[in-house]
């Protein structure tokens, strides 16, 4: 892609375990032509894997840019709605998709509450809430 303006990267997991990390860039915004008295602008974007170099057009610039970003924001969700994962890049924290600028969703919480599997307590009691005993 030409003239990258913004990038970032997503550590992902897919629903079979898979891990990579997703690389997003834009770039190549140029103005569109005139219809109707209306001027468009263009975006070049990717998702690499998740969606190849595309184009998202907007009445300007700011606005191919916001419809770029939701169009992410929807992508990403599709993909955790189909059993992925999405992580802050090298953190192993998952981020919050609702979130402006996609931030972990647990940022503020002390890291030893986060680290580890449930403990053996946890998971009796939710099996004991899953069978309907007390």
């Amino acid at each position: 892609m030409n003239n990258v303006f913004a990038e970032t990267k997503f550590d992902c997991v897919d629903r079979d375990g898979n891990a990579f990390t997703a690389e997003l860039q834009f770039g190549n915004i140029v103005p569109g032509p005139v219809r109707d008295g209306i001027t468009e602008s263009r975006l070049d974007m990717s998702l690499e894997p998740l969606f190849p170099e595309r184009g998202m057009r907007g009445t300007d610039s700011f606005q191919a840019i916001c419809l770029a970003i939701e169009f992410v924001r929807k992508a990403l969700r599709a993909f955790v709605a189909h059993g992925g994962t999405v992580y802050y890049h090298q953190s192993q924290t998952p981020i919050d998709l609702d979130d402006y600028a996609f931030t972990p969703i647990s940022e503020f919480i002390d890291p030893r509450f986060l680290a580890g599997p449930p403990s053996e307590y946890w998971r009796r009691v939710q099996e004991s809430e899953e069978s309907g005993e007390q």
